[in-house]
């Protein structure tokens, strides 16, 4: 007896071949996030990165080096010429004034007849020797003829005053014996005298009315010598000043050649201003080389400042009172920190290739780039270090990072693109 398909079986069997797999369980598709949270969360990222873009801001930063000077800057003394050092005369740390002596330079030049500056040196004392004492004689010689002039001044005065008074007498004599003339001859007249009498009396008249005359003459002539004699006295000063002037004037010449012969054998080096000496690097007995260096002044009593050396691409940003942090290379910032200072000026002329060396430490080329100074002032002048505080010195190296001009983010990102459009506007059309 035949029985029908899936007659002895409970279910039916399409039942049973639909539970056939059901072991292997059913495929269910997960979905981590929605897919509109997904769109909406990028969405937001990409408004922030665009506002991020748009609104952030990015100052250059440009690193810049310098030294630690004084306002004024450090005086560094050189040799002028090739010589060795007789004498110094100034120790480390000692304050000098300007003019005060700190090196002596000895330059002799020796040839096969000896030091022949010093025996020009010589030579040259002994002429002077032998005019001052040639100026002392004279001296003494104009006081010994100027005494001698006054004293026959003086003799000729009181032969004046007696030849005066001998004139007197010889007048009033001669006048006696001229009444006693007429006397004689009215007396002769009458007949009461003889005329030898006569002629005696008159004779003896004339005889003294004579040497009336030659003594006058001789007073005019001893009054000649008096006058003479008083005018040499009237000028005697003033030519023995101009005597003793000329011999005086061959001194100083001489005096200037031997300052000069000495300049030649032996240089003195002053201070050109205040301050305190430090790097004295040439001692007693040294030789040196012209151009070497011998010792550096720093001005006493100013307060240090950072001078820098920033490129002319960045110089029209930075202003007067700016901020900026100081790193000193001789206490590494990443161990001591920066420390922060403001700029008190800044050059609007550039720097000449020595300003240029003297502020990077004598590196500076006249090839380099165009360079200008920007002066900050520490706000502390010192440096903690290990619990201590270092005071800043001169001629220590500082790097400093100066902040250049500020821009949105997406203008420094798009800036080669401003760059090739700027060069596309401003390059030449076809000729036509």
């Amino acid at each position: 007896m035949t029985h029908p398909p899936g007659a002895g079986s409970l279910f039916r069997p399409e039942s049973v071949e639909s539970r056939r797999d059901s072991w292997l369980g059913h495929p269910r598709v997960i979905r981590l996030m929605p897919v509109t949270g997904f769109a909406l969360a990028s969405l937001v990222f990409a408004i922030a990165i665009l506002a991020f873009l748009v609104l952030g801001q990015y100052t250059r930063r440009v690193p810049v080096t310098g030294l630690v000077l004084p306002p004024d800057g450090l005086t560094r003394l050189a040799a002028p010429q090739a010589g060795w050092i007789s004498e110094i005369t100034v120790t480390e740390g000692q304050h000098v004034r300007r003019g005060d002596v700190l090196y002596a330079l000895r330059v002799d030049s020796t040839t096969s007849l000896g030091d022949t500056q010093g025996a020009v040196a010589s030579v040259l004392r002994a002429k002077r020797d032998e005019l001052q004492g040639a100026l002392e004689r004279r001296e003494k010689l104009d006081l010994a003829e100027k005494r001698g002039l006054t004293e026959q001044a003086d003799h000729l005065d009181r032969e004046l005053a007696e030849m005066d008074a001998q004139v007197g007498i010889l007048d009033r004599f001669a006048g006696e014996l001229e009444i006693m003339a007429q006397r004689q001859q009215k007396w002769l007249d009458r007949g009461l005298s003889r005329s030898a009498d006569y002629e005696s009396r008159l004779q003896a008249y004339n005889a003294q009315k004579a040497q009336v005359l030659a003594l006058r003459r001789e007073r005019l002539q001893t009054e000649g010598r008096l006058n003479e004699i008083r005018t040499r006295l009237a000028s005697f000063d003033l030519q023995s000043l101009a005597r003793r002037s000329e011999i005086r004037q061959q001194i100083l010449d001489l005096d200037g050649q031997i300052s000069e012969s000495e300049a030649r054998r032996e240089l003195r080096i002053e201070a050109p201003r205040d301050g305190l000496v430090t790097g004295i690097s040439a001692s007693a007995g040294q030789a040196v080389a012209a151009g070497a260096p011998l010792l550096t002044i720093v001005p006493a009593g100013k307060p240090l400042v950072a001078q820098l050396l920033v490129p002319s691409s960045v110089i029209g940003f930075p202003r007067d009172g700016a901020r900026v942090l100081l790193r000193y290379r001789a206490f590494p910032y990443q161990k001591f920190g920066q420390y922060p200072g403001h700029i008190v000026s800044v050059s609007r002329a550039n720097l000449r290739p020595e300003e240029v060396a003297q502020i990077a430490g004598g590196t500076g080329s006249a090839a380099g780039p165009t360079l200008y100074r920007v002066t900050v002032a520490p706000d502390q002048p010192f440096v903690r270090a290990y619990g201590h505080t270092e005071a800043l010195q001169p001629g220590m190296q500082v790097d400093a990072h100066l902040l250049g001009e500020t821009r949105p983010l997406y203008q420094w990102i798009l800036e080669p693109l401003y760059g090739l459009r700027a060069t596309i506007t401003t390059s030449p059309g076809p000729a036509s």
